[in-house]
């Protein structure tokens, strides 16, 4: 291990060694060419045969040609290598050359001229070869000058030649300046040039980081549009397994339901046809007729309800038809306002864009009107009912949504679950199977119905049909054939309201005038406050005051060519049995376009 710890420790960096390294050449340089430069002028000063200043004077100047060689000994590295110091030393030696050879009495006219030419060489010339080549030719004119004056006067003295080793010695040091002062300045340039090489590699970096941060944003959008689209796949993947589970369970509850309701009609039609034999042979003061008869009644309310089971797969056959959703709701406000108390406000909201659906119009107002009175249940203490109707295209698939909001009580989730099943419902005194009428007229329409409901915030149930696309003429609202022949009135009883009101928007399409009663009391207080005319009374059979056949007995008194039509859940030959003519009858469960033909068939005949 501690082999391996000590290069680490005696390690130096290679900066460094080579930074140590030019230190001390530059130093032994400086410190040589000084000494030289010092030991020529304190020769120069102290041989002199002619000198001008005082020995003190020439002394000190010696001493600080001494100190000057060991000031470059001990001065620190880092001002050794600055740029400014060899122009202070040059400065200094330059003035020192001047001062030495004045005061040496060698001040000749020649010498200055050869040192002055070698400064103009120094600051022309860069290169230190250059600047010592063109020293040593003025050394030699300097030289052929000198011998010439040797040769006139006859003497030689030493200050004439110290005038050789000056000029080299002082050449050599301002080409060694020059050459550190032209390396300072190429470093220099080479280090701006590095500095601006690195921002313009900055620049492209910031622009790299720019661009990267753009794609990984882009990335990052592309990835959550991903994740978003695979959580829609799968939300709506899942909406189709719930809807496919609830489509089978509600296709058994439908067999189920279907077969009860078969095996009930029997039997409910056996009830009717044998409480018809014995009433038959049975005279009214019998005591034995009451109790028969409330059997018979007893049979008939079974028999609604059998209807009415019976009439969930009513929507099965081929009635679909292209319609305006707008148009069936601009129809059917009205009737829609009638189910509804004053303290319910009653929005419908409607867009402006085609709406066709291919949907049995009977079963679009029994939703519609299911829904309201779903809401209107809701809402004891009043508030307010909104019905919008818009297009969409979730999946691509272009539809009619139709949303039914209320501000009622809401529903717990457990109370969503079986909403849809026959038989549930949260109301007394209901059998329950208004809202499973809905989801099976809807289904049957291609279309989906759901519910967003929260206890105590009301509830949205929205329904979505398919668009037709234009191209496909809209069924006619009314049927010319049973229409009515100017001012004819209908006087319908009906208990259940849901009949009642799509009976009544079925007549009052078709022109008819309608006197609308929910019970055989009712009726007869309408009929004396109308002043005209009843021509036909459509009233159900079996009711709890009075029944639909002494209702009509009483009616004929004051309206003689009035015509019945009785509504029962009995078949034709149970109503034989009871001694009422089929023609006079209408069967549980009908179509609303069976019920205006048959009115249309009672007034013409």
């Amino acid at each position: 291990m501690s082999s391996l710890a000590l290069p680490s420790e005696n390690h130096v960096e290679p900066s460094s060694v080579d930074s140590c390294h030019d230190s001390t050449i530059s130093r032994s340089r400086y410190v040589v060419l000084q000494s030289l430069v010092g030991v020529m002028l304190a020769y120069q000063l102290l041989s002199g045969a002619e000198l001008i200043a005082s020995r003190p004077t020439i002394g000190v100047i010696v001493g600080g040609l001494v100190a000057m060689v060991l000031c470059l000994w001990y001065v620190p590295a880092s001002i050794l290598e600055a740029a400014w110091f060899s122009g202070i030393v040059i400065g200094i030696d330059t003035v020192l050359v001047t001062a030495t050879i004045y005061l040496s009495g060698n001040a000749r006219s020649e010498l200055y001229l050869s040192y002055f030419i070698l400064m103009l060489i120094a600051a022309s010339v860069r290169r230190l070869s250059h600047v010592i080549g063109l020293s040593l030719l003025l050394c030699a004119g300097y030289g052929v000058i000198l011998y010439q004056g040797v040769v006139q006067t006859g003497s030689l003295s030493p200050g004439h030649l110290l005038g050789l080793p000056v000029l080299l010695v002082m050449a050599t040091f301002y080409g060694l300046a020059l050459q550190t002062i032209g390396a300072e300045r190429q470093q220099k340039t080479l280090l701006l040039g590095s500095i601006e090489a690195l921002k313009e590699t900055e620049r492209a970096l910031e622009a790299s980081r720019d661009q990267l941060e753009v794609r990984i944003k882009g990335l990052k959008g592309d990835l959550s549009r991903a994740n978003e689209h695979v959580r829609q796949e799968k939300k709506e993947r899942e909406g189709l397994e719930q809807q496919l589970r609830e489509a089978q369970k509600m296709e058994v509850i439908g067999r189920i339901t279907g077969g009860i309701a078969n095996e009930l009609s029997h039997l409910v039609s056996v009830i009717g046809r044998q409480t018809g034999v014995v009433l038959s042979g049975l005279k009214p003061d019998d005591p034995l007729y009451g109790p028969v008869d409330d059997i018979f009644r007893s049979g008939g309310q079974a028999a609604a309800v059998t209807a009415q089971l019976a009439g969930l797969g009513l929507h099965d056959g081929h009635l679909r038809q292209v319609l305006s959703v707008k148009a069936v709701l601009e129809e059917i406000r009205g009737v829609m306002k009638g189910l509804l108390p004053a303290s319910i406000d009653l929005s419908i909201v409607i867009e402006d864009a085609p709406m066709d659906v291919e949907v049995d119009r009977e079963g679009l107002e029994q939703v519609l009107l299911h829904l309201a009175v779903n809401a209107r249940d809701a809402m004891p203490n009043g508030g307010r009912l909104l019905i919008e109707a818009k297009q969409a295209f979730p999946g691509h698939l272009p539809k009619v949504l139709i949303h039914v909001t209320d501000t009622g009580s809401g529903m717990s989730q457990e109370t969503q679950s079986h909403m849809f099943e026959p038989f549930f419902s949260t109301k007394e005194m209901n059998v329950g199977l208004g809202l499973t009428a809905v989801y099976g007229i809807v289904k049957h329409s291609v279309g989906q119905v759901d519910v967003v409901s929260r206890p105590g915030e009301g509830t949205v149930v929205r329904v979505a049909l398919p668009l037709v696309r234009q191209g496909r003429p809209p069924a006619p609202s009314i049927l010319a054939h049973v229409a009515a022949k100017g001012q004819e009135t209908v006087l319908l009883v009906e208990p259940n309201e849901i009949d009642r009101k799509l009976a009544l928007s079925t007549l009052l399409r078709h022109r008819y005038r309608v006197l609308e009663a929910s019970s055989s009391v009712e009726a007869l207080l309408l009929t004396q406050r109308h002043s005209g005319a009843v021509h036909v009374v459509v009233t159900d059979l079996m009711m709890s005051e009075i029944g639909g056949r002494d209702l009509a007995r009483r009616l004929l008194k004051h309206h003689p060519m009035m015509q019945p039509l009785f509504v029962s859940g009995y078949d034709d030959e149970t109503m034989v049995s009871h001694r009422l003519n089929p023609r006079y009858l209408l069967r549980r469960p009908y179509r609303q376009t069976g019920l205006v033909e048959k009115v249309r068939e009672l007034l013409d005949a």
